[in-house]
């Protein structure tokens, strides 16, 4: 049986992040993955905002300058605009600079810096269950660790495991390429088209990333019918290599931290609920749970000090952005009304509603 100090289970944004910052303490890490390729298939819009929007959603400033430090090789396309289109195409459009990514090529590179920073890479290799300080890997192999890191994604075998059962509401995502002119701006469409959710378009650097996110669909709907209904709808292209996953929307839970295993990600359902977005807090969370594993082998720092510091850092702008989509949520299912509620909100409300913030026509501030 091989023995490590921390195993990081995903090598996704968090779960890369996680084993960097672990192997930086100075842990002996192996970092796992079920893919073949890293980084695809792409599960994702690939865009992230910039530094300066991040610190104004969160307000942790050392943190995101430590986490969230995005390869510039693995930028497609910086952007300058969000515009929010209601179900009948009226556009709300206000500034969001951001950039388009290459998931293919970012997931690589942040886990070949955790593999520079000491951590052991290892793919594919999956996980089939976690018993304690043993994780069970495919084809038989059992691993023992002092430390066990959850960064598997929204379906995590490791928070299944340990008992973690957050409550959430599962999206269903598709994403596709398209041939269609690009510009600075990133585009979210809402109504009828992506029922219970929304659509997006997202320029790549010369074709866009579309995608739906639902969540029903249609009685004998299917994720590939409405995208291609999407698509020739909007005037895109055909829809290339269509890959489909699950996003976790709902409240942050109470504690990542069950005995010796630490969640953070999508695992850990650190999504931001009012816009879908969840590689910044992915690498936040990873990068608070990989230091405080290190901290906890080197000094015995309870690991109960993760959930402090995760929380400090994020559980109130994401535990408010789950009450305004849960507040948002009843105007979505009927598209007159969708379309009424945008308009009296704005394009001000719509930015502060993306910004995880209550709109100031919501008569709420907290």
């Amino acid at each position: 049986m091989e023995r490590f100090d921390v195993v990081v289970v995903g090598a996704g944004p968090a779960g890369s992040l996680a084993a960097r910052a672990a192997a930086e303490g100075g842990a002996r890490t192996l970092l796992l993955d079920h893919r073949a390729e890293l980084g695809y298939p792409v599960q994702c819009g690939e865009f992230v905002p910039a530094n300066s929007e991040l610190n104004d959603l969160f307000h942790c400033p050392e943190l995101i300058a430590d986490a969230f430090q995005i390869p510039p090789e693995t930028v497609l396309r910086e952007t300058r605009w969000m515009t929010c289109v209601s179900p009948y195409g009226h556009r709300f459009r206000f500034p969001l600079s951001g950039a388009m990514l290459s998931r293919r090529a970012f997931d690589k590179a942040l886990a070949y810096r955790a593999e520079g920073a000491g951590a052991e890479l290892r793919f594919p290799l999956g996980v089939t269950g976690v018993e304690g300080n043993l994780v069970r890997a495919t084809g038989g192999a059992t691993l023992e660790a002092r430390v066990v890191i959850g960064a598997d994604g929204p379906l995590s075998t490791v928070a299944r495991s340990v008992g973690i059962q957050p409550e959430r509401v599962l999206f269903r995502m598709i994403t596709a390429t398209v041939d269609a002119p690009v510009a600075d701006e990133i585009d979210l469409f809402f109504g009828h088209e992506a029922p219970g959710g929304y659509g997006w378009a997202f320029p790549r650097a010369t074709d866009l990333n579309v995608g739906l996110g639902v969540t029903h669909l249609p009685r004998g709907g299917t994720l590939e019918r409405l995208l291609d209904r999407f698509c020739a709808h909007h005037g895109f292209g055909p829809a290339r290599d269509p890959t489909r996953w699950w996003v976790p929307i709902g409240p942050p839970p109470d504690s990542l931290v069950r005995g010796s295993t630490l969640l953070c990600g999508d695992a850990a359902n650190l999504v931001m609920a009012t816009n879908g977005g969840g590689i910044p807090t992915a690498m936040m969370s990873g990068w608070l749970a990989g230091r405080a594993a290190a901290s906890y082998l080197r000094d015995g720092t309870p690991l109960r000090q993760y959930d402090v510091e995760w929380k400090a850092a994020l559980f109130a702008p994401l535990e408010r952005a789950a009450r305004i989509y849960r507040w948002g949520d009843r105007y979505a299912a009927y598209d007159p009304l969708l379309a009424l509620g945008m308009r009296y909100i704005g394009a001000r409300g719509l930015d502060s509603m993306m910004r995880l913030r209550w709109p100031s026509r919501s008569g709420r501030n907290s």
